[in-house]
């Protein structure tokens, strides 16, 4: 118990240990951001990898894919019984263009099969229109898309409204002249009572609770610089103190308790007041001048695709009867009312649904079909319900350079999807896995006269395996996807053609292993250079424990004296080193965790106010800064400091405790 106590005490009475802990929270603090984030940069490459390619890839090195894909999947799901599931996927390469405008833009093309997609990845998570559906497909209900974009329209009206109020309001001078009212206020206070410390305790020496230093007047200023919101409450505490130890009126305590307390609500309140006037000047910032002009155009591309979606049964039918027509005016040689039929035909299809299987989901943020607000709000322009024509090379199967045609198809836009990575997001558009295959010239070739005999099977880019969720360790990984090529070896064997090339069976993170190995890279080489930094507290702890020592050589000589034994007072010592890294670390990862919560707000606020943009998407490829932080990392840096303080109190330690009874008693 009397370690307890002692501990306790030190705790309290050491000014000094403040510092050491103030050094402790600040390395958490750090060590915490820094970790936090570059964890949550493989996270979600992770969970972006994994929606688009799921656990296990096997893809071949050329552009005629796999073939006999179907037969080699049930060989998968045999042979490997961790394998949950697998679906074929073709990526290949297009031009995307806006029926009716000059918008034209390169694009991935991804053929994927819906609903089987959502078996082997987290695709359904990242959509907009089936947001919650464990079966998503390229045909969801009509009356899903009305009610979805009614909702969208509505968001985006109130964007407008709330854009075009900002536009047309004044900048608020006042509001400006206030935040540098405050901010001098707050700045002066800050100072002059610093300034007032220094003097007033060189004038009635204020001890600082340590004292082996002299010059109590340079610790207290230290003390303020560093940490004020803390160190002035404290020394108008010991002020206190020490003006009643010396019998000093009653009033004047008073009165330097009222005017250190009024410095010290008044201080803050000038902060708090900065800070929402900065925030109210923040809502008036003025977006994008041409944003208004854009998001208009917007609403009359929602509207548009509102009003087909409720005309869409009509549109059917009237397409229907025109195209009968068609045929009846074709068939009697009418070649005007033909010309004029098929403009109709034409004019109907662009405003029509298409059928499934002539139906795409687009990635969120292809550039100039979305925008964005400066408060990261997405307004769709080219959306669900409206057309868009892709283009391509169909490059599935070999070519001569003379006979390549390009296939153009038009497609419904039926959904968007986000895997909250810009790089994948602004450059995919999905469609129908059959769709792809026929354009890319990878469905299977029947013989002259007898459609029952295959000449070429069709073929499919890659595919995509989940296995169970407890298997998906790295290693586990590696080992069934060895397991895997293993199969594919004895089917290739056994199914001449499977392929033209080298197939390769990889996991997702072999797959991402320059990205993902490169971020782990940055992430030990930052925890490196913090773990450096780190050892200063180490060092502040060691000497805070020595000269500890050395001042209580007395004290300790009384506690052997009394019947305390070496361990006991070694236990002292490494108790007070790892109460001080204790508190430290709390404080540390506290304070971190509420800012790696609130980073996105922050560093929005940073670059707004004071045009300071250290995040920049295109770079960094995400849509936000990862701001998770995981329970693990924390409790393993909250030890790691802890053992640092009772390394640094180790050495000091066990000289207390080699101590011996009378030799200390004699100590001056």
């Amino acid at each position: 118990m009397y370690k307890l106590f002692l501990c306790l005490k030190y705790l309290r009475k050491r000014a000094l240990a403040y510092f050491a802990m103030f050094c402790v929270a600040q390395c958490v603090f750090m060590m915490l951001v820094c970790v936090s984030v570059l964890n949550g940069f493989v996270d979600k490459i992770e969970k972006a990898a994994k929606g688009l390619f799921g656990d296990v890839v096997i893809s071949s090195a050329s552009l005629g894919g796999l073939a006999h894909y179907d037969e080699f999947i049930g060989d998968i799901k045999r042979d490997v019984p961790e394998v949950e599931g697998a679906s074929p996927f073709i990526l290949t390469f297009g031009i995307l263009r806006v029926p009716g405008t000059d918008y034209r833009r390169t694009v991935q093309i991804a053929g994927i099969r819906l609903p089987e997609r959502a078996d082997v990845s987290d695709f359904e998570e990242g959509l907009f229109i089936q947001r919650g559906l464990e079966k998503p497909t390229f045909d969801p209900p009509e009356s899903l898309l009305v009610d979805r974009l009614i909702e969208e329209h509505d968001a985006t009206v109130a964007i407008l409204n709330r854009v075009s109020a900002a536009e047309l309001s004044e900048p608020d001078s006042g509001k400006r002249i206030a935040v540098w009212v405050l901010g001098v206020l707050a700045a002066t206070l800050h100072i002059g009572s610093i300034i007032w410390v220094a003097r007033d305790s060189a004038r009635y020496r204020v001890p600082t609770g340590w004292h082996s230093y002299s010059s109590d007047a340079a610790l207290w200023v230290l003390f303020c610089i560093l940490l004020w919101i803390g160190a002035f409450p404290y020394y108008l505490a010991r002020r206190s103190r020490e003006l009643k130890a010396r019998e000093e009126t009653s009033a004047r305590r008073r009165t330097v308790t009222a005017v250190g307390l009024a410095v010290l609500v008044l201080w803050v309140a000038a902060h708090v007041g900065t800070i929402g006037v900065l925030v109210s000047l923040d809502e008036g910032l003025r977006e994008d001048p041409s944003l208004p002009r854009r998001i208009t155009n917007a609403l009359s591309y929602q509207e548009r695709a509102i009003g087909n979606l409720r005309a869409a049964e009509r549109i059917r039918g009237e397409l229907q009867r025109v195209r009968k027509e068609l045929v009846a005016a074709d068939e009697a040689g009418d070649d005007e009312a033909v010309a004029r039929l098929e403009r109709h035909v034409a004019s109907l299809e662009r405003i029509a649904i298409l059928p499934p299987q002539r139906r795409a989901i687009l990635g969120l943020g292809i550039p100039g079909l979305t925008n964005r607000t400066r408060k990261g709000e997405t307004i769709r322009t080219i959306g669900p319900a409206q057309q868009v024509v892709l283009t391509l090379i169909p490059l599935g199967r070999g070519l001569s350079y003379t006979d390549i045609t390009p296939n153009t198809k038009s497609f419904t836009v039926i959904d968007d999807c986000s895997t909250d990575v810009s790089s994948i997001d602004s450059e995919i558009v999905y469609v129908p896995f059959e769709t792809l295959q026929s354009l890319n010239r990878m469905s299977a070739e029947q013989a002259e006269g007898d459609a029952n005999i295959v000449v070429t099977p069709a073929r499919c880019s890659q595919i995509h395996v989940k296995v169970k969720a407890h298997l998906r360790g790295p290693r586990k990984l590696q080992e069934i996807a060895r397991r895997i090529d293993a199969v594919w070896e004895q089917f290739r064997r056994t199914h001449k053609g499977a392929a033209d090339s080298t197939v390769q069976v990889e996991t997702w993170r072999q797959r991402q292993s320059r990205l993902v190995s490169s971020i782990e890279a940055q992430r030990t080489l930052m925890i490196i250079i913090l773990g450096i930094v780190s050892t200063v507290a180490v060092i502040l702890i060691f000497v805070i424990m020595y000269v500890t020592v050395v001042q209580k050589t007395r004290d300790i000589g009384v506690l052997k004296a009394v019947g305390g034994s070496s361990g006991g007072v070694a236990g002292i010592f490494l108790g007070y080193g790892a109460a001080i890294a204790l508190v430290g670390s709390v404080a540390g990862m506290a304070l971190g965790y509420l800012f790696v919560r609130n980073i996105n707000p922050i560093h929005d606020w940073i670059g707004r106010t004071f045009g300071l943009v250290v995040w920049s998407r295109e770079t960094f490829m995400f849509e936000k800064i990862p701001n998770d932080v995981g329970v693990f990392s924390a409790v393993m840096i909250v030890i790691g400091a802890v053992l640092s303080g009772v390394l640094g109190s180790l050495v000091p330690a066990i000289l207390a405790a080699g101590k011996q009874p009378v030799e200390a008693l004699r100590y001056e």
